[in-house]
């Protein structure tokens, strides 16, 4: 009984947690520093680039879909009166995402924060990305990971520069799998 007791009090701990006592307003000015937001055209990482706008920061969106995307930039310039840009980055095929990191590269050589929002959720079991990957997992961490890897050199550059000599990589995730556990079954490659 007492563990069941112990599960519960967690359950709802875990889904009712305490107000956050850090809220947009406690941002710092954040002028020089860029930013990547993956998915950042809706949901949390849209609210993201918002505040990370609102504060300054030169930022990317960073998806598969540039309609969405110039939707987005258009919607927060209506906001923040400033404008966010568009990388495309689709995180199921891994020379897209080479592609991309060449391309971020291209154009900046630091990198302060990097926010792994985008993903998918639920795909069909038989969806594989272009590598022969379960599509979940290949895209929500394999994807991730590797884009990650790719911009390690512009954020260590970022270091440099950032006003208290570090930099950020916040990886965005959903907790749907302790409802049904995972099956490593599916984790196909081909």
């Amino acid at each position: 009984m007492g563990a069941l007791i112990s599960a519960l009090i967690a359950f709802v701990l875990e889904a009712f947690p305490p107000a956050t006592k850090f809220t947009e307003k406690d941002v710092p000015d954040l002028s020089g520093s860029v930013a990547i937001v993956t998915g950042g055209y809706g949901g949390l990482g849209l609210e993201t680039a918002k505040v990370l706008l609102t504060h300054n920061a030169r930022v990317y969106l960073a998806g598969r879909n540039e309609k969405y995307a110039q939707d987005a930039i258009r919607n927060l310039k209506e906001q923040t009166a400033k404008e966010a840009h568009f990388l495309h980055l689709d995180l199921s095929d891994l020379k897209a995402i080479k592609a991309a990191a060449d391309k971020f590269k291209s154009k900046e050589s630091e990198l302060h924060m990097l926010f792994n929002n985008g993903g998918v959720m639920a795909p069909p079991v038989s969806q594989l990305t272009a590598d022969g990957y379960d599509l979940q997992f290949g895209t929500n961490v394999l994807g991730h990971y590797f884009f990650t890897m790719l911009l390690m050199p512009e954020l260590l550059s970022g270091t440099k520069s950032s006003q208290d000599g570090k930099v950020r990589v916040i990886n965005t995730a959903s907790a749907g799998h302790q409802f049904n556990g995972l099956d490593f079954n599916t984790f196909k490659v081909q």
